[in-house]
């Protein structure tokens, strides 16, 4: 349900935003399950068998890496990233809003720089058919892919949050909107 302070582009971009976030959180999850499943067998083989799966380390590093990347615009949206809140939550409103445009237009910045670097890093490693240099001679590709798909869908939350905030809308919160600003509470 609309707030009476919603805009429409902003829930427009609001509601993709949550599908992408709830895509990317599902995919964490599962990645995670699999690193849990894959250090165990790694452990487990290694103490019982004398046996190593080779690839642990290796995929370890990967799934991890697409963990953090796809968590991010979560971090964002359910304003779970660190910031300065005994110095935020002391200035006055119109001077905090500043505060937050400036530092959504930093971050949107900084995520677009290393979405522009790590595409052409994919797109180099497609072209050359990069493998990694473990036993698996995995496809660089693959894991690659999971940094351009973490930059866009940060990029694209601090656009949302830059829009937001030049609207004088508040920015998302978890206690303000419950139904859209993310998921995978705890606690």
């Amino acid at each position: 349900m609309a707030k009476p302070d919603d805009h429409p582009w902003t829930d427009r971009i609001g509601r993709w935003l949550f599908a992408a976030e709830s895509v990317a959180m599902f995919a964490s999850v599962m990645f995670l399950i699999a690193l849990v499943v894959l250090i165990n067998v790694e452990v487990f083989g290694r103490y019982f068998f004398g046996y190593s799966t080779l690839i642990a380390d290796e995929y370890g590093g990967y799934l991890y890496a697409w963990i953090a990347l796809l968590g991010g615009v979560h971090l964002l949206r359910s304003d779970r990233y660190l910031t300065m809140t005994a110095v935020i939550s002391r200035l006055p409103p119109r001077a905090a809003n500043r505060v937050g445009v400036f530092g959504a237009l930093i971050g949107l910045a900084v995520c677009v720089i290393c979405l522009i670097s790590t595409v052409n890093m994919v797109w180099l490693s497609y072209s050359f058919g990069a493998r990694s240099a473990q036993p698996s001679a995995t496809p660089l590709i693959y894991p690659q892919l999971a940094m351009p798909l973490g930059y866009g869908l940060l990029a694209l939350a601090y656009l949302e949050e830059l829009v937001r905030r030049c609207l004088g809308l508040k920015p998302r919160r978890a206690e303000d909107d419950e139904e859209t600003y993310g998921v995978g509470e705890i606690g």
